[in-house]
C-alpha cells in the first residue's frame, strides 16, 4: 500500500519525507542514479537534500532548523557545484536568517546542462558522536569512471555575513528530510527534456515515509526552486534503505508553488563572477567598437 502523496502532488519541490519519529537521522547516504541522461533545457539543475531540525529547547537561537546541502550546475556550464545553504529561525514565526550559505566544486562534466546515463551522484553528510551534521561530502561518479569528491567541514566555513567562523553553535542534528531534483537556484524553474532513475536513501535506523514536513520540525517551509520532475510513490516503509523512481513530465509540468513562501537558493558566488566577466567582455567589446570607429 502506498503512502498518500502531498496535496501538491509528487513532483518538483514536493517529495515525500522521511522521518524516525523526531530521532536525529544519523549514517545518511543519498544516491541519485541516472537511468536515462538529465538534460536541461533552461535554469540548469539542482539535487536539493533538505534536512529539518526540531527547534530544541536551550539550543543557541544560531542552531540552524533548515539544512540545504545542494549538488547544481548552471546553463551553459560545465561545472558541477556543491552548495551548503544552512538557516536559523523558522518560517511561521518570521525569524529564519540564513547561517551558511558555502559553495565548493565537484567535478566538470563531459557536456554543459547534462549528467549521462549511468551517473551517480551521493550526498552524504558527516555526523558527530552527539549526532549532529558537521560537514558534507559530495561524490559524483561518471559512468564507468572512477568517482570524484568534495568534503566540506562545517567549522572551517564563515557564517553567513560575517567574518566569524562555525562553530557548535552553528550545529544541529536533522530528524526529517526531502530530496528535490529542480532548477539551479533564485527560484529557478528548471526545465528537463530527459531523465530519469532512483533516489536511494541510506541510513543506520529505519525511516518512515510521510506525506508532508512532521509537525516537531520547526522551519516548516520549503525550497523555492521548481521544475518538471516526477518523484514515485512509496509503500509504507520502516526501513534502512528506501529506494523512490524519478523521472520527468515531458508535458513541463507540473511546476508547483513553494510550500509556505519558498524559500530561494541564494545566488552562489560562481554565478556573480560570470555576471561579472559577461559585463567585462561586453564593455571589451564596446571599446574596441568604438576605437573601430575613431
Amino acid at each position: 500500500m502506498s503512502v498518500a502523496p502531498p496535496p501538491q502532488g509528487l513532483g518538483s519541490n514536493f517529495n515525500y519525507f522521511l522521518a524516525d519519529g523526531g530521532n536525529a537521522i544519523t549514517g545518511l547516504n543519498v544516491e541519485i542514479t541516472f537511468a536515462e541522461p538529465l538534460i536541461s533545457a533552461s535554469n540548469g539543475f539542482g539535487f536539493q537534500l533538505n534536512g529539518y531540525a526540531q527547534e530544541l529547547a536551550g539550543a543557541p537561537s544560531t542552531t540552524p532548523n533548515w539544512q540545504q546541502y545542494v549538488v547544481f550546475s548552471q546553463p551553459g556550464d560545465r561545472t558541477l557545484y556543491g552548495i551548503i545553504d544552512n538557516w536559523s529561525g523558522t518560517v511561521p514565526a518570521n525569524t529564519y536568517q540564513q547561517v551558511i550559505n558555502s559553495e565548493s566544486t565537484i567535478t566538470t562534466l563531459p557536456k554543459a546542462n547534462q549528467i549521462p546515463a549511468g551517473a551517480v551522484i551521493n550526498i552524504i553528510p558527516t555526523f558527530s558522536s552527539t549526532n549532529v551534521i558537521t560537514g558534507i561530502t559530495y561524490v559524483y561518479t561518471p559512468p564507468g569512471g572512477q568517482a570524484v569528491s568534495t568534503s566540506v567541514t562545517l567549522t572551517s566555513l564563515p557564517v553567513y555575513g560575517t567574518n566569524r567562523r562555525i562553530t557548535s553553535a552553528y550545529e544541529s542534528p536533522i530528524s526529517a528530510l526531502t530530496l528535490n531534483i529542480v532548477g539551479d537556484y533564485n527560484a529557478a524553474d528548471g526545465h528537463f527534456t530527459s531523465g530519469s532513475g532512483t533516489i536511494v536513501y541510506t541510513a543506520n535506523q529505519p525511516l518512515t515515509v510521510l506525506t508532508t514536513e512532521p509537525s516537531y520540525t520547526a522551519f516548516q517551509d520549503g525550497t523555492g526552486e521548481t521544475a518538471n520532475t516526477v518523484y514515485g510513490k512509496l509503500p509504507t516503509s520502516n526501513s534502512k534503505t528506501i529506494t523512490q523512481t524519478w523521472g520527468i513530465d515531458s508535458s513541463g509540468s507540473p511546476r508547483l508553488g513553494p510550500a509556505t513562501h519558498g524559500i530561494p537558493l541564494p545566488i552562489p558566488p560562481s554565478a556573480w563572477k560570470a555576471k561579472q566577466e559577461k559585463r567585462r567582455n561586453a564593455a571589451g567589446v564596446e571599446n574596441r567598437s568604438i576605437e573601430e570607429v575613431e
